[in-house]
C-alpha cells in the first residue's frame, strides 16, 4: 500500500494552527520560581523578581473590579508568566488556558502614549481573560469544532488504492465570536474606575487625523487585524473610542450584556448581539459614533484655521519616520524610516542630502535615535540583534563609518538603547535596563567602560537622553506613571531639574546650553516648544493639526521634526525664526539628586492627575471598587509571599471534536466515508512541554491516530555549551481496509473469483532534535524514524478447501537517520501569506536501513515460517530552493522553485521507494503518481498579481480581505539510475491559481485557494496489475483542479514529494 502518512500530519497542523502557542526561542539557562496568591500563580525567572512581586500585588488588586464588572470569575487560578530575555514589550492573554504572558520592558510605542506599564498590561490582559470567557459558546474546554473534507484524485494505477488529495478543507465552528475592536476596546477601557489606561493624546491624534481626512476604518475593517502597524493600532484606537461611546451613551453594563449575547450558540457576528442589547444595528452604532467624532474634531480643526505652521515634507513615504539628526555641517540629514515596509519594526537609516533632496538607505534594521560624531565620520545608533548564545533579542550600541560603509559593534548584550554622542566625541549617553526598569548610562568609547549615572530600581523609565552643547548637562524623558516629563541633570548624574510642564513633555534637544527644544501636548496636541533654561521663557515653535515630535535644528535655524498626518509620521521642516512665539515664563527649580525618586514621583503624580481630569473620556464615571484609590497607580505593591521553586503546571486539556468526510473508499457508502474524531492538546505553562494528539474512526473502524510530544528545556550537558535544541517525538498510525478480488484456477479452464478483505496497518515513530544555527531563521534537525507496515489478509473461502484462515505479514521494516537544514527568509509583510517575498532553502540527507518483503516471501526453519526480507540500505538527498522576487509593479511577484530528490545508487531499486512530483504540491497538470522514479527534479515559475488588495467586505461571519491570481509553468521528470533524461523530454504543464484571504469569526485566518493545471505532454506508464499482468496507463492532455480551505496557502512544507510508503 502506497500511502503518505505525513499527509495526516499536514492536515492536523493546519487544523490546529490558530491555537498554536509556540515559544520560538526557549531559554534553558533560566531558573524559574512561582509566587502563589489567592487568584493567581505568578511565574518568573531569575532577574525578574521585582516585576513578579509587583505583578502579584497588581493582579490581586484588580481582580475584584474586573470580575464584578462582567460577573464572571475564571474557573481556577490564572497563571501569569513574566519574561525578560528580549528587549521587547508586550502582553498576551491565552483565554482558553487561563494564562497571561508579560514582557518586563515597559511599552514605549510611537503610536501610543506612556502609561504605567505593569498596571496597564496586567489589567488589560486580565480583562481579556474575563471578558472573552463570557463570550464562549462551549466553555473553556472546547475552543472549536471542525468540519473537514478530503477528496482524492481518480488514480488510474491498479497498484494504488487511491490517489493523492485534490480537495483539502478544514473549517472551524468557533467557540467564541469577537471582533478585534470590541476585544481590544473593552480591554483598554477595562474598568472605568481604575484609570490604568486612558484616552491619551497619541490615541486622540491618530483618530482625529483619520476622521478629518475621511479615512476612518470602516465598520468591517475595524473587526479584524491583518493590517500594517498603523492599521492594527487604529483597530485598538477605534475600539477604545467606540466602547467608551457605548458605555457613556447606553451604560457600562451594556458591555457585559453584549458579551453575554455573543455566547449564544448560533450568534455568528456581533451585529446580532448589538441589535439585541442596544436596539440598533452595529452599523447604526458605528455611524452615530462616527458623526460624534466628526463634530468634535471639526471644531478642533476650525479653531486652528489660519494659524497652522507651513510645513515642508522631507520624507513623506512610509508611516514610521523618526529621529531626524543633522550632520555637523548641516548639509545632510539622517532619519529612521519604514518606507516600503508594513511594520515599524522594519525600519532603516536613511541619509538625505538637503541640497540634492534625495535619500538613500544606508543601514537596515535600526529603530533608535541617531547621532553623528563631531567630525561627521561616524553615525551612532542602537539596534536589536540575536547574536548571543540563547538568541535573546538584545539591543546594543553600534557605530557606522559612513565613508567606508562599515558597521562596528560597541557593546555586547548591554541592552542599551537610543545613544547620543558627546560634543567632544568621547562618550555615548544611552538608556539601558532590566526587570522593567531603565537607567541612564555613559560609555567611554575609547576605554569601552560603562558609567551608571542613575540607579533606579522600582520600574522607572527614562527616554532619549541628549547632551548640552558644552557637554556639561544631560536632558532626558522620565516616567513612573502616565506620560513623560523632561529632566535635566549634570553629566556626572548630580543636580536635577524637572521642567514643570503639565501633561506629556518629551524629546529634548539642546539648541544651545541655555535653550532646550522639546515636544509637549500643552493644548491637547503635541507641538514643538523651546524654553530658556536661564530665564524660564517658553516659546511655541509649531502649530499643527496632527502632532509634532523629535525636534532637531541646524546652524541655519532650520527646524526639522516628525509631523503626524493622516497617513502616519513624516519628516517635516520649517524655519525657527518664522514661528517663534513667546507664550509663558516658567519658574525653574533645582532638585538635588539624592531626593530624585520621591520628588520626581510626586511631581509627575500631580501632573498626571491634572491631565487625566482634563482629558480622560472615562472621567465621568465615579464608581470606585472597594479599597482602590486613584493614587495606587503609582505605588508599587510588593507582596511578602515567599517565592517557591517552579513546578510544572499544565493547561487544561483542550478538546477539538471534528467531523471529516474522507472519501478515499470509492467502493463504500457515504457513511463509510464519514469519520468522527477529536484532537486533544495541552501545554506546560512555560512552553517547556506540550502534547498534541488526535484520533479519527469511521464505520469500518479504519483509524487515523497521531501523538506529538515536544520538549523545550534543558538537555544535560548540551545547554552548558550554549545549545538549546528542542526535542520531539511523533507517533502515527493509520489503517485502511480494501476488499480485494483475485482469481484462482481450481480444475477449470477459467479462473474462479475469490474475495478477501485486506487491512493495511502503517506505523511510524519519529524522534528529532532541532537547533537554530547562525540566525533565527535557520534550523538544523537530526531525525531518527522507524516504520512498520503490515497487512492483514482476512479469512476467505476456497471452493475446495473451505475457509482459509486470516494471515498477517509485515511487509516493510524501515529505519532512517537524517540530517536536515532549513532556512526561511520570507519577509514579514501584510501579504506574507498570500503573496510571499523572500527565500526558502531546505536540504536533507537520509540514510535508510530498510527491509522489504512485498510478496510475503518466507522460508521454514525448525517448522516455523520465517519471512524473507530483501535488504535496502541506501542514502538519499532532497533539495529545495524557492525564490519569491518583487517586481517593479506594486504587489506583483515572480517566483522560481527548484526541487530535486534522489536515491544515491547507480542501479534502480524497487519503485516502492520512489519519489513522486505530481499532484497538489507538485506538477498539478498530472496526478501524483504520474511522474516518479528513484530520482526526480522539477522547476516551477509563477507570476502572481493582485486582483484586489482591499476587498474589505463581510458575508455573515466571513470577512474577505484580498484576492490574488497567478499563472504558472512547471517542467520536471523522474528517472532511475544515474542517467538523467534530456530536459527536452521532461514533462510540462501550465496552470492558474486564485488565492482568497479571509477571516472567519473575526479571528481565524481563512485561506481559500483554487487552481487548475493542464498537462502539456501525453505519455504512458507501464505498471503491473496483479490480476491482469502489465498495463499501460495514460497521462497528460487533460485538466486537473484543486481546492483548499485551510489556515495557510503554502502546502510544500507539509506535503513531501516522497511517499512514506
Amino acid at each position: 500500500m502506497k500511502k503518505n502518512i505525513v499527509l495526516l500530519l499536514a492536515l492536523f497542523y493546519f487544523c490546529f494552527l490558530a491555537f498554536a502557542q509556540d515559544e520560538d526561542f526557549h531559554h534553558p539557562e533560566l531558573e524559574w520560581q512561582t509566587i502563589e496568591t489567592e487568584h493567581f500563580y505568578v511565574h518568573f525567572h531569575n532577574g525578574t523578581e521585582r516585576t513578579a512581586k509587583e505583578v502579584a500585588g497588581i493582579a490581586e488588586s484588580i481582580y475584584k473590579p474586573v470580575t464584578e464588572m462582567y460577573n464572571h470569575k475564571p474557573d481556577g487560578r490564572v497563571h501569569i508568566v513574566i519574561r525578560d530575555y528580549d528587549d521587547y514589550s508586550n502582553g498576551g492573554a491565552y483565554f482558553y488556558d487561563n494564562k497571561i504572558e508579560i514582557r518586563c520592558p515597559a511599552l514605549d510605542y510611537e503610536l501610543r502614549g506612556i502609561h504605567p506599564w505593569l498596571w496597564n498590561v496586567v489589567t488589560h490582559e486580565f480583562t481579556h481573560i474575563v471578558q472573552i470567557q463570557t463570550t464562549m459558546k462551549f466553555g473553556r474546554k472546547v475552543p472549536a469544532i471542525y468540519l473537514q473534507w478530503l477528496n482524492y484524485e481518480a488514480e488510474r494505477r491498479p497498484d494504488v488504492l487511491y490517489g493523492y488529495p485534490n480537495v483539502i478543507l478544514s473549517y472551524p465552528y468557533s467557540g467564541f465570536v469577537l471582533p478585534a475592536w470590541f476585544a481590544e476596546g473593552t480591554a483598554q477601557y477595562n474598568n472605568p474606575a481604575l484609570n490604568y489606561d486612558y484616552w491619551d493624546t497619541h490615541r486622540d491624534m491618530i483618530l482625529r487625523m483619520y476622521v478629518l481626512s475621511d479615512s476612518m476604518l470602516s465598520w468591517e475593517e475595524m473587526s479584524v487585524f491583518g493590517k500594517n502597524s498603523l492599521g492594527n493600532e487604529s483597530v485598538y484606537n477605534a475600539g477604545f473610542s467606540m466602547v467608551e461611546y457605548i458605555a457613556r451613551n447606553y451604560g457600562v453594563d451594556r458591555l457585559k450584556d453584549i458579551s453575554a449575547k455573543l455566547s449564544k450558540t448560533f450568534c455568528l457576528t456581533i451585529d446580532d448581539a448589538i441589535k439585541s442589547s442596544l436596539g440598533i444595528t452595529g452599523e447604526q452604532l458605528y455611524y452615530k459614533w462616527k458623526e460624534e467624532k466628526l463634530d468634535k474634531y471639526s471644531t478642533v480643526r476650525d479653531s486652528l484655521k489660519g494659524c497652522l505652521t507651513k510645513e515642508e515634507f522631507i520624507e513623506g513615504e512610509g508611516f514610521g519616520n523618526f529621529y531626524p539628526a543633522f550632520s555637523p555641517d548641516g548639509k545632510k540629514l539622517v532619519y529612521i524610516s519604514n518606507k516600503n515596509n508594513d511594520y515599524l519594526s522594519q525600519s532603516s537609516v536613511f541619509l538625505y542630502d538637503l541640497e540634492k533632496k534625495d535619500a538613500k538607505e544606508i543601514i537596515a534594521g535600526v529603530r533608535s535615535s541617531l547621532s553623528f560624531s563631531p567630525e561627521g565620520e561616524f553615525l551612532y545608533y542602537s539596534k536589536i540583534t540575536r547574536y548571543n548564545p540563547y538568541f535573546s533579542a538584545f539591543s546594543d550600541l553600534f557605530r557606522y563609518n559612513i565613508k567606508q560603509r562599515k558597521e562596528e559593534r560597541l557593546t555586547q548584550a548591554l541592552r542599551a538603547m537610543n545613544p547620543k554622542i558627546s560634543p567632544d566625541g568621547s562618550k555615548l549617553v544611552f538608556t539601558y535596563g532590566t526587570d522593567g526598569t531603565l537607567n541612564i548610562g555613559v560609555l567611554d568609547i575609547n576605554k569601552k567602560n560603562v558609567i551608571k549615572l542613575t540607579r533606579f530600581s522600582n520600574g522607572e523609565q527614562v527616554y532619549t537622553p541628549v547632551w548640552s552643547v558644552d557637554g556639561r548637562k544631560i536632558a532626558f524623558g522620565f516616567s513612573k506613571g502616565h506620560n513623560q516629563s523632561i529632566c535635566i541633570m549634570n553629566s556626572d548624574g548630580t543636580e536635577l531639574r524637572i521642567l514643570p510642564l503639565e501633561g506629556d513633555s518629551r524629546n529634548p534637544f539642546f539648541y544651545s546650553d541655555s535653550v532646550l527644544f522639546f515636544s509637549w501636548n500643552r493644548n491637547g496636541i503635541f507641538n514643538i516648544y523651546c524654553i530658556n533654561l536661564t530665564t524660564g521663557e517658553l516659546k511655541q515653535l509649531t502649530n499643527v493639526l496632527g502632532g509634532a515630535f523629535l525636534p532637531a535644528v541646524n546652524k541655519e535655524n532650520k527646524l526639522v521634526y516628525v509631523s503626524y498626518t493622516s497617513t502616519g509620521y513624516k519628516i517635516a521642516s520649517t524655519s525657527v525664526a518664522d514661528n517663534e512665539k513667546t507664550i509663558d515664563t516658567l519658574e525653574l527649580n533645582i532638585i538635588k539628586t539624592q531626593n530624585f525618586d520621591d520628588t520626581v514621583s510626586s511631581h509627575i503624580l500631580a501632573v498626571d492627575k491634572c491631565l487625566r481630569s482634563a482629558s480622560d473620556e472615562n472621567a465621568s464615571y465615579s464608581w470606585q471598587p472597594e479599597n482602590i484609590s486613584g493614587d495606587t497607580i503609582y505605588k508599587e505593591i510588593i507582596r511578602d509571599e515567599h517565592a517557591k521553586p517552579y513546578r510544572h503546571f499544565f493547561t487544561s486539556t483542550s478538546v477539538y471534536p471534528f467531523l471529516r468526510f474522507d472519501n478515499y473508499n470509492v467502493s463504500g457508502t457515504a457513511l463509510d466515508n464519514i469519520k468522527l474524531g477529536v484532537y486533544l492538546n495541552s501545554t506546560e505553562i512555560l512552553d517547556k512541554l506540550a502534547f498534541f494528539c488526535g484520533l479519527a474512526l469511521n464505520k469500518r473502524l479504519e483509524r487515523d491516530i497521531f501523538a506529538i510530544f515536544d520538549y523545550k528545556d534543558k538537555l544535560p550537558l548540551i545547554y552548558k555549551i550554549g545549545l538549546d535544541p528542542s526535542v520531539s517525538l511523533e507517533l502515527y498510525n493509520i489503517t485502511r481496509k480494501h476488499d480485494a478480488k483475485f482469481w484462482l484456477y481450481i480444475g477449470n479452464p477459467t479462473p474462479d473469483t475469490m474475495q478477501a478483505r485486506i487491512t493495511y496497518n502503517l506505523f511510524e515513530a519519529d524522534f528529532s532534535i532541532t537547533q537554530r544555527i547562525y540566525s533565527d531563521r535557520a534550523r538544523i534537525k537530526l531525525l531518527y524514524a522507524i516504520s512498520r507496515y503490515t497487512q492483514d489478509f482476512g479469512a476467505w473461502w476456497h471452493p475446495r478447501y473451505g475457509q482459509i484462515p486470516a494471515t498477517r505479514s509485515t511487509y516493510f521494516i524501515g529505519n532512517a537517520l537524517s540530517v536536515q537544514f532549513k532556512f526561511n527568509g520570507i519577509l514579514n509583510s501584510i501579504s506574507k501569506a498570500i503573496n510571499p517575498v523572500g527565500r526558502v532553502l531546505s536540504f536533507a540527507y537520509y540514510y535508510d536501513i530498510d527491509k522489504f518483503n512485498p510478496r510475503d516471501s518466507a522460508k521454514y526453519e525448525s517448522g516455523l515460517r520465517v519471512p524473507v526480507y530483501s535488504p535496502y540500505n541506501f542514502s538519499r538527498l532532497e533539495f529545495s530552493w524557492i525564490e519569491h522576487l518583487n517586481l517593479p509593479l506594486k504587489n506583483q511577484t515572480f517566483s522560481i522553485a527548484l526541487n530535486t530528490a534522489g536515491i544515491l545508487k547507480k542501479d534502480s531499486i524497487d519503485d516502492f521507494f520512489n519519489y513522486y512530483i505530481g499532484g497538489f504540491a507538485g506538477m498539478r497538470g498530472y496526478t501524483y503518481y504520474a511522474i516518479g522514479g528513484n530520482k526526480t527534479a522539477y522547476m516551477n515559475v509563477t507570476y502572481r498579481f493582485p486582483v484586489s488588495n482591499e476587498l474589505n467586505f463581510k458575508l455573515m461571519h466571513l470577512y474577505f480581505k484580498r484576492l490574488y491570481a497567478s499563472v504558472f509553468f512547471d517542467i520536471g521528470d523522474g528517472w532511475y539510475g544515474n542517467k538523467m533524461p534530456a530536459i527536452s523530454s521532461w514533462k510540462k504543464d501550465v496552470g492558474f491559481e486564485f488565492r482568497l484571504e479571509a477571516f472567519s469569526y473575526y479571528l481565524y485566518p481563512t485561506r481559500i485557494f483554487f487552481s487548475g493545471s493542464y498537462g502539456l505532454d501525453r505519455f504512458e506508464r507501464r505498471v503491473q496489475d496483479v490480476t491482469l499482468g502489465f498495463r499501460n496507463i495514460k497521462y497528460g492532455g487533460e485538466w486537473h483542479y484543486y481546492l483548499g480551505v485551510l489556515f495557510d496557502f503554502e502546502l510544500t512544507d507539509f506535503y513531501p514529494h516522497r511517499f512514506m510508503r
